[in-house]
């Protein structure tokens, strides 16, 4: 595999630069400008302009701007850069542009209860239930981003939860590929193999999920298709259940046994600064699908091949887990309707994939790094195009519609749990490293504070 890089001009004829009274203080926030084109003018003589700003990139977000203009002339889009950051970052930055009177009419957030709080968002549940489109959306999808029946986010797309197999390092000690429908007991059982084997070269099993393993997010949903993320059933989490309990276990055992790439400082002596999955050192990472860069990029800096394989499965069959993200109308925008219109053509619309998997093709991708949230046939028979490059995202793929979505940026009181967990007073994961308190004990106390916060912010938005 050779990594191949593509060089892009994208020639933006910039009509106009649009003055408003805010524009002082937008660009005190982050000291940027904003790309824009002249207003247009309705038929009635209004003229209507929405502003747009997300984190992703924003040559395509600028190709996809021209073409909903050009499809609604009426309409004039000013795609804003003055919004910095990515994740939590943007979404503070949101705040402070609302606070400024600057919000963007749509735009991607990380978080939708916090958006929610700050009175950031617009209900727009009329548009959403009379749109065709959002018919096809995935049951388990479609109903994240609701609070009391109002629904205040609308997913965009979908990341695939995976794990990147490092093939060159199987190879190297003969260790024979999983199949692509494996469960986690075989990922378990080959981290072992890989560590008993490697470890003279101080190569680990297992690159843990940003620093640690979440074997109880994702663990009891392989074994019991009647529950979710985290053990989430749709009314409340059941820590308690011995699969939860079990998941957590498994995974302090294996962080004691050295299986988790989890460096002594005398390897690190050894070792010097580096990512150790990235040099090779480590057989195994969990990650997600915007990471499908790393593939080449290992290739071509050290010779290594990697695949991309499904989430391993249990006992009730094989349920990736899928990370979510979320676009928004603003409170504050004065055309709600055609901000929709926006919105979807930015996110999960069938148009706006279309243009963008075309887009795509024309600059030579070779793989998606996120994918539609909906059943549609079209987009779906486009994207094959884009499949085989990775081993294993076809199998991923096809495994797409029995996801579950991660909890993390839509469920109300699930963010102030872990700040709960992690406060000061209860400093949960010291006394846990320290074997202080085991999951036998505190699943309980965790089960009832999370259903506690969970409840009572669903209440609250009642």
């Amino acid at each position: 595999m050779k990594k191949i890089i593509y060089i892009f001009i994208v020639v933006l004829t910039l009509l106009s630069v649009m003055a408003c009274d805010s524009n002082d203080v937008t660009t005190a926030i982050t000291g940027t400008t904003s790309q824009s084109t002249t207003a247009k003018t309705t038929s009635e003589g209004q003229e209507i302009t929405l502003s747009y700003a997300d984190w992703g990139n924003q040559e395509m977000n600028q190709i996809l701007v021209n073409a909903f203009m050009e499809k609604y002339p009426d309409i004039t889009v000013e795609l804003r850069d003055d919004i910095g950051g990515t994740g939590g970052a943007f979404t503070g930055n949101l705040i402070n542009a609302m606070v400024a009177n600057v919000l963007p009419d749509v735009f991607a957030i990380d978080n939708v209860p916090t958006g929610y709080t700050n009175g950031m968002l617009l209900d727009v549940k009329e548009y959403w239930d009379n749109d065709a489109e959002t018919d096809l959306v995935y049951d388990n999808i479609a109903e994240t981003g609701i609070f009391g029946g109002s629904r205040y986010g609308m997913p965009s797309f979908q990341f695939i939860k995976g794990i990147y197999l490092n093939i060159t390092l199987f190879e190297t000690y003969n260790i024979p590929l999983p199949d692509k429908d494996w469960t986690y007991t075989e990922f378990i059982a080959l981290a072992r193999e890989i560590r008993q084997v490697g470890q003279n070269d101080l190569v680990y099993g297992i690159d843990p999920w940003y620093g640690g393993l979440d074997f109880e997010t994702t663990f009891p949903m392989q074994d019991d298709a009647d529950i979710g993320y985290n053990t989430w059933d749709g009314t409340q989490f059941n820590f308690s259940s011995q699969a939860w309990i079990d998941a957590y276990n498994l995974k302090l055992s294996l962080m004691d046994e050295h299986v988790v790439a989890i460096y002594t400082e005398e390897e690190l002596e050894v070792i010097g600064d580096i990512w150790p999955w990235f040099e090779g050192l480590v057989g195994m990472n969990i990650d997600g699908s915007w990471n499908l860069w790393m593939i080449d990029d290992m290739y071509e800096a050290n010779g290594m091949e990697v695949g991309f394989w499904p989430y391993p499965g249990g006992a009730a069959g094989q349920f990736p887990p899928t990370i979510l993200d979320y676009v928004c109308v603003s409170s504050m925008t004065e055309y709600p309707q055609e901000a929709y219109l926006l919105a979807k053509w930015m996110s999960f619309g069938k148009e706006g994939w279309l243009l963008r998997l075309a887009e795509m093709k024309d600059r030579g991708d070779l793989y998606l790094d996120r994918y539609p949230i909906s059943d549609y046939p079209e987009v779906w028979t486009e994207t094959e195009y884009f499949v085989d490059y990775v081993e294993g995202l076809r199998e991923n793929l096809a495994i797409i519609e029995f996801g579950k979505p991660d909890t993390d940026k839509w469920l109300p009181g699930y963010k102030s749990f872990w700040e709960w967990v992690s406060n000061e007073d209860n400093d949960y994961y010291t006394k846990i490293n320290a074997g202080l308190v085991t999951p036998e004990v505190f699943a309980y106390d965790w089960e009832q504070k999370i259903n506690e916060l969970v409840q009572a912010a669903i209440n609250d938005e009642e």
